[in-house]
């Protein structure tokens, strides 16, 4: 949805049937109606509404794909609706689906990744549907903001730059929920009022690695008292983002270190770095890996585009595999020759710093890999997919945080000669509208 326009106040509310969840998890549904004098066949989109529903709904703006709508009143109700179980649910805008049956919840994820790639590859084989549990997020992002009387730290409200102040969360880890609340009176004391803040935690195996970001301009006496205030707590480490987009190292007490105990490797992310939400699902992604490296008994030199700080990297350098990985990131690249170098695989892997968006690998460079490994962020990556259909590597392995531009991507390979065999979805954001999927290619 682009091109945000907000309605006037004065527009009438409306009486809708909710058809379906949208796949931005909200109520779709359609009416002809005039909205600023003007009548039209319009498509609203409603959070927090099941389908079947029949709701009142407020018009609060119009974009290129319709209406969105706040919901005000449901008539009739379905019977597929369920209380939330956290208490912020309907303000914080975490999560969308906590009031739907979760059979119903979880058979809509699975229909959200299998229905666009049954209509591009009819005899994929879809896979049951792995989700993870409640309480186990491990990697999340805040926001914070002082006021005259105290400094909210939380979540932003769906479709609002308002902060809810997060009491409880039943998806992130319970030591992440028990540190917002001790974050709060050392950030009041550092921040001034108005100040608005970025959070980002990631939970690691000693503890809590902390980075802030709208704090750079905070003298060192002041950031010393903060230090000094939550150095007794789970925070092991504490950086801050500077305007150059660098992090400072400001404290830090026991190595940063994430293990993989169930592939018995670890890595050092670094500062704010991209973790895979849950460890559930960063279990089920690299089993889902290790199941399509297998189906090519041949392979031994593997190409990994998007490569992170080693998430994947480590666990195949373990196994009889070496690989090249491909990177924008710097400081990830440094993290995983670390981590190599200490489990002792350090001979089996080459990092090379790449930006793979604007400078992707040509069909050349690819010919001479066994596999190719890529996970890109949600926009895709159009122009890399286009040279690994040209370069005939037999097998191709993409991780997807978003099904419409893996769809996009995965047309190319399909348009020259590859099939898609196999697609794992993977549900690790729980009650939100985004889902993963691992999926096998091969050339036919």
């Amino acid at each position: 949805m682009n091109k945000l326009k907000k309605l006037k106040k004065n527009v009438d509310n409306k009486i809708l049937t909710i058809k379906y969840i949208g796949s931005r998890g909200e109520g779709i549904s359609s009416l002809t109606t005039e909205i600023n004098y003007k009548k039209s066949d319009y498509t609203f989109f409603t959070p927090f509404a099941l389908p079947y529903e029949r709701v009142v709904v407020k018009p609060i703006l119009s974009t290129s794909d319709g209406i969105r709508a706040d919901l005000l009143e449901i008539k009739i109700s379905s019977p597929k609706r369920i209380d939330p179980k956290c208490s912020h649910f309907f303000k914080c805008g975490g999560c969308l689906l906590q009031h739907w049956n979760f059979e119903d919840y979880s058979c809509w994820k699975f229909e959200k990744i299998s229905l666009p790639i049954l209509k591009i590859s009819p005899t994929t084989n879809i896979k049951p549907i792995k989700t993870s549990s409640t309480r186990s997020r491990r990697h999340i992002k805040l926001k914070a903001k002082k006021n005259k009387s105290n400094t909210i730290i939380g979540f932003n409200e769906y479709r609002s730059k308002y902060i809810t102040k997060i009491k409880e969360c039943i998806i992130i880890d319970l030591e992440l929920e028990k540190f917002i609340h001790v974050l709060e009176n050392p950030l009041h004391q550092l921040l001034d009022i108005g100040d608005e803040i970025n959070i980002h935690m990631n939970l690691l195996d000693s503890g809590i690695d902390l980075l802030i970001n709208g704090i750079e301009k905070i003298k060192y006496q002041r950031l010393n008292i903060f230090i000094e205030a939550i150095s007794t707590s789970s925070v092991i480490r504490f950086h801050r983002r500077l305007k150059d987009n660098t992090n400072e190292l400001l404290f830090t007490k026991d190595l940063s270190i994430l293990s993989n105990k169930f592939f018995s490797t670890y890595i050092f992310p670094p500062p704010g770095g991209f973790l895979q939400a849950t460890a559930e699902g960063e279990i089920a992604i690299i089993e889902s890996v290790m199941k399509g490296l297998n189906e090519n008994k041949k392979t031994k030199l593997v190409c990994e585009l998007f490569c992170g700080s080693g998430t994947i990297t480590l666990p195949l350098l373990k196994k009889k595999f070496h690989i090249h990985a491909f990177e924008l990131d710097n400081e990830a690249l440094k993290a995983i020759e670390m981590a190599s170098r200490k489990e002792g695989v350090g001979n089996k892997v080459t990092t090379k710093l790449r930006d793979l968006k604007n400078f992707p690998l040509t069909s050349d460079e690819l010919t001479k890999y066994d596999i190719i490994i890529v996970d890109p962020p949600r926009s895709g990556a159009k122009l890399q997919f286009s040279n690994i259909a040209k370069s005939n590597v037999p097998t191709i392995i993409s991780i997807s945080c978003n099904v419409n531009t893996f769809v996009r991507d995965s047309k190319i390979l399909i348009g020259n000669n590859y099939k898609l065999k196999w697609v794992q979805p993977i549900d690790q954001f729980l009650f939100s509208a985004h889902v993963e999927l691992v999926a096998l290619f091969q050339l036919k």
